[in-house]
């Protein structure tokens, strides 16, 4: 059984389904006026209680909704989800975090309001009430087109994802639902001192973030995991940890061996004497793992994307630890969402990765890039959201992952910052440079030199990089030591799994043959020698399989 809850609202009655298991900071509380459900991780519980000097959450809760109403989700700061049952407004609020990483899906069908945090479940209540469900043919074009689905859209007709930040206001009186946005990145006004001054104030909000998250460990009892890779962010987010007296009691990477992702990790990890877990993901047999990921998924991003994640998952040895925390979406919202250094409207970048499928979504994809001011919002949502997160949904099977650039308040602090100041990650580097200069101690994957000029960032990414990469494809012949997880050269090698990808794609076929244009762009897909493409066609046969 999966976790969360489920709402069934029609004319008769209201059904409410709670699936949380008391983990974390999971309570149901109902009290005379309204039922309030909470699902997650709430890493800034120990300051709500201390800023109203209240002991205990629950008597929390009550005081302040009578105060704030549904305003109150306001306050979290976390991974979670919910539901408030309004008894004297007769309404319902369903609520997601800033990020949406914890998901809620929501439909109308014949008067009645479905919500379920699990479309899975969502998608067998519709079947068993006598409505069938559909395949969103545009959702599976947009999939295949961006490898992941943007806004709102889920590979089924007429169900939708709850927004970032958003709530679903259900009336139970007149049967109508609405989503309103209590967290919203469009309305963070611009920056307006010197860099400097940003420079020291993104200082405070990220080591706060950071005692946040390790304190939240020591709040559940237990001791402290960091994801850690050749990356920045990972090792950033650890690096702060360490200068703030919480030393992870194990440091977590999974890669080929010998990558650099493997080798400058582990030397991170040795030099602070840190205990250093290695899952090395050689042979890529959990390549056959399709069914599970797009489970996890729910056919909302590519499989492929964290199905290493699932590997490292099980194999990982290390079970006392609170969260797991990473870095994720570090570089994306320090700069990795500017094309230009300069403010302007979103575009293709970054969000089409197959562009031969962009005619069959282009009209809803402008429709989509209307809504927005600036490429920064359009990224943060569509990629760092929708697509990034996957693997937080893999680890959230154990743990719940955290992130210190996914605090709230780093979040606003990032996009109130001038894009000039961010382009090339320029601001980044100068920021652990005066205050975690030692993060440029080592390598940066990226780029194979050190992050501690910016001339290196531009160099490294066209000449450095560009020449590793051809000299292990072209000369050397090794691809396997271009990657961290190379899919291509695992499959090349493998008859096995050769075998089982077309065993599943011939077994499976039939389930789309009904869509002719579809099914023909699937057999044409799988077709390809090019491993990242034939995983494509599996997806789009994955989710039917799952769903219809």
């Amino acid at each position: 059984m999966k976790k969360g809850f489920s709402i069934n609202v029609s004319s008769i009655a209201v059904e409410v389904n709670s699936f949380i298991t008391g983990e974390y900071d999971d309570f149901y509380l109902k009290a005379k006026d309204f039922d309030f459900l909470f699902e997650g991780v709430l890493l800034n519980k120990r300051k709500l209680l201390n800023d109203f000097a209240l002991k205990d959450f629950e008597t929390l809760i009550q005081e302040l909704y009578l105060q704030k109403k549904e305003q109150i989700v306001k306050l979290f700061d976390g991974e979670f989800r919910g539901f408030i049952v309004d008894k004297i407004r007769n309404k319902i609020f369903v609520f997601t975090n800033v990020t949406s990483t914890q998901r809620v899906f929501h439909a109308t069908f014949d008067s009645k309001i479905f919500v379920d945090t699990s479309l899975i479940r969502l998608n067998e209540t519709l079947k068993n009430s006598g409505l069938k469900s559909q395949p969103d043919i545009e959702s599976l074009y947009q999939l295949l087109c961006f490898s992941n689905l943007p806004e709102r859209k889920t590979p089924i007709q007429n169900i939708q994802k709850l927004l970032d930040g958003n709530f679903l206001e259900i009336d139970c009186n007149k049967l109508t639902c609405q989503e309103t946005a209590y967290f919203s990145l469009a309305e963070i006004p611009l920056f307006s001192g010197t860099k400097d001054q940003a420079i020291d104030r993104i200082h405070d909000i990220f080591r706060e973030a950071i005692l946040m998250e390790y304190q939240k460990d020591t709040e559940l009892g237990k001791d402290h995991l960091a994801l850690l890779s050749g990356g920045l962010d990972s090792r950033i987010a650890m690096m702060y940890a360490i200068k703030h007296d919480h030393i992870p009691g194990n440091a977590l990477c999974f890669s080929h061996s010998n990558y650099y992702d493997h080798t400058i990790s582990e030397k991170i990890a040795n030099d602070y004497d840190i205990h250093y877990e290695f899952i090395p993901l050689d042979g890529g047999q959990f390549l056959r793992k399709i069914d599970h990921l797009t489970e996890i998924s729910e056919g909302m991003v590519f499989y492929t994307g964290a199905i290493h994640v699932q590997y490292a998952l099980e194999k990982m040895q290390y079970e006392n630890f609170g969260l797991f925390h990473s870095g994720q979406i570090g570089d994306g919202v320090l700069g990795g969402f500017n094309t230009e250094p300069r403010r302007k409207k979103p575009s293709t970048y970054k969000i089409v990765e197959f562009p031969e499928f962009l005619p069959k979504v282009k009209d809803s994809l402008d429709e989509i890039l209307k809504n927005y001011e600036t490429e920064e919002l359009f990224l943060y949502r569509n990629i760092a959201y929708n697509r990034t997160l996957l693997g937080a949904h893999v680890l959230q099977q154990k743990r719940y992952q955290t992130s210190p650039f996914m605090a709230k308040d780093f979040l606003k602090f990032s996009i109130s910052l001038p894009e000039e100041w961010k382009f090339n990650h320029r601001f980044y580097l100068e920021w652990f440079n005066k205050h975690c200069k030692e993060a440029t101690k080592y390598r940066w994957e990226r780029t194979l030199m050190k992050p501690d000029a910016h001339w290196k960032t531009s160099f490294g990414d066209k000449f450095l990089k560009r020449g590793f990469n051809i000299l292990n494809h072209r000369i050397l012949k090794t691809p396997q030591n271009s990657s961290m997880h190379p899919y291509q050269f695992y499959f090349d090698s493998d008859v096995n799994i050769q075998e089982y990808y077309q065993k599943y794609f011939e077994d499976n076929f039939y389930r789309i043959e009904d869509y002719k244009e579809l099914a023909e762009d699937v057999a044409s897909l799988f077709d390809s020698d090019d491993f990242n493409t034939k995983t494509k066609a599996i997806n789009i046969l994955s989710i039917f399989k799952l769903y219809f």
